[in-house]
């Protein structure tokens, strides 16, 4: 399929989802139709890590056309779009948002939707929908329990952007790097989860989203579940622990 919003590269173990609406790459309707034909392309070819970055100098994304947040369309727009971050956060693919820029509204729902954030030291990220009437559903879900109830209050509720070495500080992105290293950093990042298991790193990330929606005994019991039942079944949980005990490097059966 040819897409005109993204760039997309697919691959069996690396992906990459390039927002292609220079200079803000702001989301609009079809390019929620274009990354969620993209996201069925990445899960029907397994791939084991996606990147998600933003195309040109000036951001990752400046957040959802505001256009489409008004009557008519501001249904189908909420709909797609959640559809959208829903298929990412549900997602046995590790995604990895590499971000610059002005990271804002939608965009920011998009990258903390991701499992991992590598922000540039230019980065400005936040949720500027209060000063436009309406606030961020998914932000406003899932910022509590991610950075704490008043930071998130402060976020959603002032609406002021965040600079990359404070959004660190909060626990909102993994590393800030230069705008000149975000890409060695990324591929750093990429590098390392490809040396994992394409077998458990997927249990790995469901139990951590357990961890994330429930509450801990409900989660330790989602947790416990699916390590008994799924990863003791895999050859490579069997096969990680015999290397440690014979102290050799682990030979990934990816099974």
């Amino acid at each position: 399929m040819r897409f005109s919003t993204i760039e997309f590269h697919p691959g069996p173990r690396l992906a990459s989802i390039v927002l292609n609406r220079p200079p803000l790459n702001v989301i609009n309707l079809e390019m929620m139709d274009e990354l969620s034909t993209a996201w069925r392309e990445i899960e029907d070819i397994r791939a084991q890590v996606v990147v998600i970055s933003g195309a040109g100098d000036q951001a990752f994304s400046a957040g959802v056309d505001v256009a489409d947040h008004v009557p008519g369309k501001v249904d189908q727009m909420i709909a797609k779009f959640h559809h959208v971050l829903l298929q990412i956060r549900k997602s046995d693919c590790i995604s990895v948002a590499a971000i610059h820029g002005y990271t804002l509204g939608g965009g920011a729902e998009l990258a903390i939707m991701c499992d991992l954030i590598i922000a540039a030291d230019d980065t400005r990220i936040g949720q500027p929908e209060i000063s436009l009437g309406c606030y961020p559903p998914v932000a406003a879900a899932c910022l509590p329990r991610a950075i704490g109830f008043h930071k998130a209050s402060e976020m959603v509720l002032i609406g002021e952007a965040v600079s990359a070495a404070a959004a660190e500080r909060l626990g909102l992105v993994n590393a800030v790097v230069s705008r000149a290293d975000l890409d060695e950093t990324v591929d750093a990042y990429v590098d390392r989860l490809l040396t994992k298991s394409s077998a458990v790193l997927p249990l790995a990330k469901r139990a951590l989203r357990e961890g994330a929606e429930h509450h801990f005994e409900k989660a330790l019991e989602r947790t416990e579940e699916l390590y008994l039942r799924e990863l003791t079944k895999t050859e490579d949980m069997n096969e990680g622990i015999r290397a440690f005990l014979e102290k050799r490097p682990p030979s990934w059966k990816n099974a």
